[in-house]
């Protein structure tokens, strides 16, 4: 999309999956709130957490797109069954009268200096665009990572438990082979490093004796980040904050050190956890000529609020860069 091979994308996000790339690439991507879109036919990886958003080059695009993938779906548990907003037509980036929050814990030790001046400069766009600036704190963010590395994991193992060869999907049965055999060549050739990484932790946690100590615990604090948030929205309409730590890393760098990727995921995950919805939007390039991206999260069902404030981004950036194909 970055290279203009296509208008726009589909994409689902756990973590930061919509938002991260988007990021990355100088795009534009949005994760509604938890089940505003259908998750039929996607493979599951974290149930409650996993969500449908487009990817498009502009907010506007965007608006459009989620109008069509919103809405109720009789084959989705977790869909909403509500009204389905006219996004584009109302979109504005005039936010007076709006409040935008800036949480004290995204400001970390040692953050990207670059990262860090492309949050201040959004800060000073949404303040040209009428929008009050206010201070908020999200005491329990220092523990979203170690919680969502819990409950996605847990979540991935029981939903991928089903791919064992018999049902659908792929089958590596050796000659010779009994069931527990064609089970373990069957996922061995089906799943990737990452993913037997993420269902071996998972079943540790849901395993006899741990459940309680990791899970459960898990599952509090992910209340608690629910719960910080809705205070801070008594304060602000939308939050402000970078979407990645850094601009993209070479493919395959953080290959063999698991824990700096998924620290990748520290400014993504807690939206995630409170099925927030959430976008990311270019905000420029760093000194390496890497796009940077801005997130902007808002309070449940308000996509709307959430697609103004990433316009007056968008409207104040002047981000032109654009990839080239590689062919």
């Amino acid at each position: 999309m970055a290279a203009r091979c296509c208008p726009a994308a589909t994409g689902t996000d756990t973590g930061g999956s919509i938002r991260q790339p988007a990021a990355f690439t100088g795009i534009a991507g949005i994760k509604p709130t938890y089940g505003r879109c259908s998750r039929w036919g996607i493979v599951a990886f974290a149930s409650s957490l996993d969500q449908a958003g487009p990817m498009a080059r502009n907010v506007r695009d965007c608006a459009a797109m989620l109008e069509v993938m919103a809405g109720f779906d009789a084959k989705d548990s977790t869909s909403l069954d509500m009204p389905v907003p006219a996004w584009e037509a109302a979109l504005s980036d005039d936010l007076r009268g709006k409040a935008v929050g800036v949480p004290r814990e995204y400001r970390m030790d040692g953050m990207d200096a670059d990262v860090a001046a492309s949050w201040d400069a959004g800060i000073a766009w949404l303040k040209d665009a009428g929008a009050r600036v206010v201070d908020i704190t999200l005491p329990h963010t220092k523990y979203a990572l170690p919680a969502y590395y819990i409950i996605a994991p847990a979540e991935a193992s029981s939903n991928l438990a089903r791919y064992d060869g018999v049902r659908y999907g792929l089958r590596d049965l050796p000659p010779g082979a009994g069931l527990q055999d064609m089970y373990a060549a069957t996922r061995a050739a089906g799943f990737g490093p990452e993913v037997k990484r993420r269902i071996l932790i998972g079943t540790y946690v849901l395993s006899a004796g741990f459940y309680d100590a990791y899970y459960t615990q898990a599952q509090k604090i992910r209340a608690l980040i629910a719960r910080d948030f809705a205070l801070a929205f008594e304060l602000c309409d939308v939050i402000l904050a970078p979407t990645a730590p850094s601009a993209a890393f070479a493919l395959g760098e953080k290959s063999d050190n698991p824990l700096a990727m998924y620290l990748n995921d520290v400014f993504s995950v807690p939206a995630s956890l409170a099925g927030l919805p959430a976008m990311s939007v270019p905000a420029g390039l760093n000194r390496e000529g890497l796009p940077l991206g801005l997130q902007i999260i808002g309070r449940p069902f308000d996509e709307q609020g959430v697609l103004d404030a990433g316009l007056a981004i968008e409207a104040r950036a002047g981000f032109v860069a654009r990839a080239e194909a590689w062919w």
